[in-house]
């Protein structure tokens, strides 16, 4: 934990185990997420009523940063990762990633019954869902927007979705009109890419969730990898937020990705 009671976005082991002073808004607020998904695929009682105190923590700093409006707020001292985009506006991926959050800490505090709690989570999801609605999404062009430039991106969409702001129909129509359009600020890492097939499959849109499967995992296998890249953008296969010339240099990503569990997907079986 750092200062601020905020789970820091790194821990490493040696020499000892310690969590380091990056701060990332989404990485903290995904503790509660990620405590949810341990609980109800494991049942774990006693690691469910020792950890919330902490995921209980994250949800009161995360809606710490919301403006007058409800919207997470942008400045100098706040960092959001989302992607490895420098162009990518983040504060409509923040808000749906604290939404999200929220509601996966309602499903924590319903195993535990905490009445207060409970009340209090559902009365902050409407709160930023209605925030959402009212002031990233924009009727006439038919996308969620961010920032001051209003800009219209992927992950924004995404994110949007996974939060369940919009129905699951009018989500699947999103998604699919990004597919045309040219000026959206696309994503750029097996990471995102992930959401981007997670969003589409809770969308009802399987097939093009697969189709992207082939297309981005397959396309690094293409290329000749041999563990999935921490950045792979198919349009710009030098791209690399570390200042490298080639991608194939990039840290090999530690997550396991799609291609490693659905080999028949990409006829490599």
């Amino acid at each position: 934990m750092l200062e601020g009671g905020e789970v820091g976005a790194c821990v490493f082991e040696k020499p000892e185990p310690h969590v380091d002073d990056t701060l990332l808004y989404d990485y903290a607020l995904f503790f509660v997420a990620t405590l949810c998904d341990y609980y109800e695929a494991t049942r774990d009682r006693e690691a469910l009523l020792d950890l919330w105190p902490v995921a209980w923590e994250q949800i009161q700093i995360g809606l710490r940063r919301l403006d007058e409006r409800g919207i997470v707020k942008e400045d100098e001292t706040w960092w959001c990762f989302i992607d490895w985009r420098p162009e990518l506006n983040k504060q409509a991926s923040a808000q749906a990633i604290l939404l999200y959050c929220l509601k996966k800490g309602l499903k924590l505090a319903e195993a535990q019954a905490l009445t207060d709690e409970m009340n209090f989570l559902r009365e902050k999801i409407e709160y930023v869902t209605e925030a959402a609605l009212q002031h990233l999404w924009d009727e006439e062009r038919g996308w969620f927007i961010s920032g001051p430039a209003a800009q219209v991106s992927w992950a924004s969409q995404i994110w949007m979705t996974l939060a369940g702001v919009k129905d699951r129909r009018e989500n699947g129509e999103i998604l699919e009109r990004l597919f045309d359009e040219p000026s959206a600020v696309r994503i750029n890492t097996p990471y995102m890419y992930h959401h981007l097939i997670e969003a589409l499959m809770e969308s009802g849109k399987q097939d093009r969730a697969i189709e992207q499967m082939r297309i981005y995992w397959g396309g690094m296998i293409g290329d000749g990898a041999d563990t999935f890249w921490e950045v792979y953008h198919p349009e710009d296969k030098a791209f690399s937020p570390y200042g490298k010339e080639s991608h194939q240099q990039l840290l090999p990503c530690l997550e396991l990705h799609a291609g490693l569990f659905y080999p028949k997907i990409f006829g490599l079986t």
